[in-house]
Protein backbone atom coordinates (compact mmCIF):
# COMPACT_ATOMS: atom_id res chain seq x y z
CA UNK A 1 0.00 0.00 0.00
CA UNK A 2 1.42 3.32 -0.97
CA UNK A 3 1.21 6.51 1.15
CA UNK A 4 -1.67 7.76 -1.09
CA UNK A 5 -3.69 4.74 -0.14
CA UNK A 6 -3.04 4.39 3.28
CA UNK A 7 -4.01 7.77 4.33
CA UNK A 8 -7.46 7.33 2.25
CA UNK A 9 -7.56 4.05 3.92
CA UNK A 10 -8.02 6.10 7.12
CA UNK A 11 -8.99 9.69 6.87
CA UNK A 12 -12.55 9.34 8.87
CA UNK A 13 -12.11 5.52 9.38
CA UNK A 14 -9.70 5.31 12.00
CA UNK A 15 -10.61 1.91 14.51
CA UNK A 16 -10.67 4.19 17.96
CA UNK A 17 -12.47 1.33 19.24
CA UNK A 18 -10.10 -1.61 19.07
CA UNK A 19 -6.81 -0.65 20.00
CA UNK A 20 -5.19 -3.77 18.64
CA UNK A 21 -6.01 -2.44 15.43
CA UNK A 22 -5.15 1.23 15.70
CA UNK A 23 -1.73 0.04 17.11
CA UNK A 24 -1.25 -2.04 14.33
CA UNK A 25 -1.82 0.83 11.70
CA UNK A 26 0.29 2.92 13.91
CA UNK A 27 3.17 0.67 12.96
CA UNK A 28 2.21 0.33 8.98
CA UNK A 29 2.15 3.96 8.67
CA UNK A 30 5.98 3.68 9.59
CA UNK A 31 6.62 1.49 7.04
CA UNK A 32 5.31 3.33 4.56
CA UNK A 33 6.30 7.46 4.93
CA UNK A 34 6.51 10.32 8.03
CA UNK A 35 3.72 11.77 6.21
CA UNK A 36 1.74 8.35 6.56
CA UNK A 37 2.63 8.77 10.67
CA UNK A 38 1.25 12.09 10.49
CA UNK A 39 -2.27 11.10 9.11
CA UNK A 40 -2.46 8.52 11.82
CA UNK A 41 -1.55 11.18 14.44
CA UNK A 42 -3.83 13.39 13.22
CA UNK A 43 -6.72 11.01 12.79
CA UNK A 44 -5.38 10.25 16.98
CA UNK A 45 -5.46 14.30 18.04
CA UNK A 46 -8.85 15.18 15.78
CA UNK A 47 -10.83 12.09 16.69
CA UNK A 48 -14.63 12.78 17.13
CA UNK A 49 -16.07 14.24 20.71
CA UNK A 50 -17.20 10.61 21.53
CA UNK A 51 -14.08 9.09 21.36
CA UNK A 52 -12.98 8.73 25.10
CA UNK A 53 -10.07 10.98 26.51
CA UNK A 54 -8.26 8.11 27.44
CA UNK A 55 -8.76 6.08 24.30
CA UNK A 56 -7.26 9.40 22.35
CA UNK A 57 -4.44 9.91 24.94
CA UNK A 58 -3.58 5.78 25.17
CA UNK A 59 -3.41 6.08 21.11
CA UNK A 60 -1.29 9.33 21.43
CA UNK A 61 1.21 7.53 23.69
CA UNK A 62 1.21 4.74 21.41
CA UNK A 63 2.09 6.66 18.39
CA UNK A 64 5.10 8.78 20.29
CA UNK A 65 6.93 5.53 21.49
CA UNK A 66 9.46 5.14 19.36
CA UNK A 67 8.71 8.13 16.53
CA UNK A 68 11.49 10.01 15.85
CA UNK A 69 11.88 12.81 13.18
CA UNK A 70 12.94 16.40 12.97
CA UNK A 71 9.87 17.83 12.91
CA UNK A 72 8.23 16.36 15.80
CA UNK A 73 9.06 19.32 18.47
CA UNK A 74 7.34 21.08 16.01
CA UNK A 75 4.14 19.36 15.54
CA UNK A 76 3.64 18.02 19.33
CA UNK A 77 2.79 21.33 20.59
CA UNK A 78 -0.01 21.50 18.18
CA UNK A 79 -0.93 18.17 18.64
CA UNK A 80 -1.11 18.17 22.30
CA UNK A 81 -3.40 21.15 22.22
CA UNK A 82 -6.19 19.19 19.75
CA UNK A 83 -5.71 16.35 22.04
CA UNK A 84 -6.32 18.93 25.68
CA UNK A 85 -9.30 20.13 23.33
CA UNK A 86 -7.22 23.91 23.74
CA UNK A 87 -6.43 26.15 21.26
CA UNK A 88 -2.76 27.85 20.55
CA UNK A 89 -2.58 31.36 19.39
CA UNK A 90 -3.14 32.11 16.29
CA UNK A 91 0.61 34.22 16.60
CA UNK A 92 2.12 30.61 17.65
CA UNK A 93 0.09 28.56 15.22
CA UNK A 94 1.95 30.86 12.55
CA UNK A 95 5.17 30.65 13.81
CA UNK A 96 4.85 26.56 14.09
CA UNK A 97 3.87 26.55 10.24
CA UNK A 98 6.81 28.56 8.97
CA UNK A 99 8.76 26.32 10.86
CA UNK A 100 7.59 23.45 8.88
CA UNK A 101 7.85 25.20 5.36
CA UNK A 102 11.31 23.19 5.04
CA UNK A 103 9.89 20.04 5.44
CA UNK A 104 8.81 19.70 1.86
CA UNK A 105 5.70 17.00 2.09
CA UNK A 106 4.75 16.66 5.26
CA UNK A 107 0.97 17.47 4.92
CA UNK A 108 -0.22 15.75 7.70
CA UNK A 109 2.42 17.78 10.25
CA UNK A 110 1.07 20.71 8.47
CA UNK A 111 -2.87 20.32 8.79
CA UNK A 112 -2.34 19.53 12.51
CA UNK A 113 -0.65 22.53 12.92
CA UNK A 114 -3.54 24.20 10.65
CA UNK A 115 -6.14 22.75 12.92
CA UNK A 116 -4.51 24.06 16.64
CA UNK A 117 -6.34 27.45 16.81
CA UNK A 118 -9.23 29.30 16.22
CA UNK A 119 -8.31 31.51 12.60
CA UNK A 120 -10.82 34.53 12.68
CA UNK A 121 -8.86 36.39 10.42
CA UNK A 122 -7.87 34.13 7.70
CA UNK A 123 -4.11 34.27 8.42
CA UNK A 124 -3.46 31.01 9.08
CA UNK A 125 -5.22 29.64 5.76
CA UNK A 126 -3.36 32.19 3.44
CA UNK A 127 0.06 30.93 5.37
CA UNK A 128 -1.28 26.92 4.91
CA UNK A 129 -2.45 27.23 1.18
CA UNK A 130 1.37 29.52 0.32
CA UNK A 131 3.10 26.74 2.05
CA UNK A 132 1.38 23.93 0.01
CA UNK A 133 1.85 25.86 -2.99
CA UNK A 134 5.56 26.26 -2.16
CA UNK A 135 5.65 22.10 -1.43
CA UNK A 136 4.19 21.33 -4.91
CA UNK A 137 6.15 23.79 -6.72
CA UNK A 138 9.23 22.07 -5.32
Amino acid sequence: MNEQEFIESIDFNFPYKDELKAFELIDQARGISTNSSFMVLHEIVRAPNEVAFAVRKRLYEQWLNGFKHASLPIVREAAESLLSGSELSVSRVLELMRKMESEVGQYCALSIIYFACDDQDGKVDDLYHQIIEQWQSA
